[in-house]
């Protein structure tokens, strides 16, 4: 199996643009000492609404251009929260507001430093699955006709909103050709109510299209537990983590995202481990 190439969300709230940039320049240094290839940083629903500029100034760019590691952008995560705009939308108004907004981050970003990824969130559930997909596919295509190869993934989604539904994922992958996906492992396995053997016959399936898995996003999780626990804590009926791994995981193109314990080096460190040792590292 080839080298795993890791990423990870530090989950920072900028309180203030001062402790934002100290905050971005101790990950800088934890990602660089642990030897993490990609860093994921959050653009909240929020963080939009008070301007991107507010967040993404100059002089965070600067940092940015400046680390030798690779960014990710995590697109409003807490959309299916709120009565945000998303690209699942039926509404063709309501889509194109999410279009607009999608398009002015992309656009703000590429001129100033353009990010690895970019990791979209599906919205409410208001409709059939297919309808969803057939808007999902329309928007992305949009995207694609705008920024050409540009990468851009979409993940599934917790209870009440699209893709929530492991296998209205897998009818997405079979019905589009160009959209990218990252898969939450803790949600997937909630998705199928912590029954390991649909869990994996899932994951079997969802196999054929390994070369369009932009990121796994590790968490561990079991029947009556929260979906976003840390690997390395032992789990009764947990996952199995060398399945998923050796099922899904080996596209080098793949990164392995933890998400579980923020800018916690320790944490990291027994993540990681815990992700080696799943595939005999």
């Amino acid at each position: 199996m080839p080298p795993l190439r890791l990423g990870f969300n530090p989950r920072i709230v900028p309180h203030d643009r001062r402790r934002l940039l100290s905050q971005l320049r101790e990950i800088v240094d934890v990602a660089v000492r642990l030897e993490f290839q990609v860093v994921e940083l959050n653009l909240d629903t929020y963080m939009y609404e008070l301007g991107l500029r507010t967040f993404f100034d100059a002089d965070l760019i600067e940092i940015l251009d400046a680390a030798p590691m690779r960014f990710h952008l995590n697109v409003f995560r807490d959309a299916s929260t709120r009565r945000w705009p998303s690209l699942t939308d039926p509404s063709a108004s309501d889509r194109s507001v999410a279009l607009r907004q999608f398009v002015q981050i992309i656009e703000f970003f590429e001129q100033r430093h353009a990010m690895e990824m970019y990791v979209a969130h599906p919205g409410r559930r208001m409709t059939a699955d297919a309808q969803h997909i057939d808007v999902l596919r329309e928007s992305f295509r949009t995207i694609h006709d705008l920024f050409p190869g540009l990468p851009i993934a979409v993940q599934n989604a917790s209870d009440g909103a699209v893709l929530s539904a492991l296998d209205s994922v897998l009818a997405m992958l079979d019905a589009t050709t160009t959209v990218r996906f990252a898969l939450h492992t803790g949600r997937a396995f909630h998705a199928v109510n912590g029954d390991r053997l649909a869990f994996e016959a899932r994951l079997d399936y969802m196999a054929r299209f390994a070369d369009r898995m932009a990121e796994i996003r590790w968490h561990n999780t079991a029947p009556g537990r929260e979906p976003n626990m840390p690997l390395h804590v032992g789990l009764e009926r947990g996952l199995d983590l060398g399945k998923v791994m050796r099922t899904i995981g080996r596209n080098p193109g793949t990164v392995h995202m933890i998400d579980t314990v923020g800018l916690n080096p320790a944490g990291l460190l027994r993540e990681v481990r815990a992700l080696r040792h799943a595939v005999g590292v």
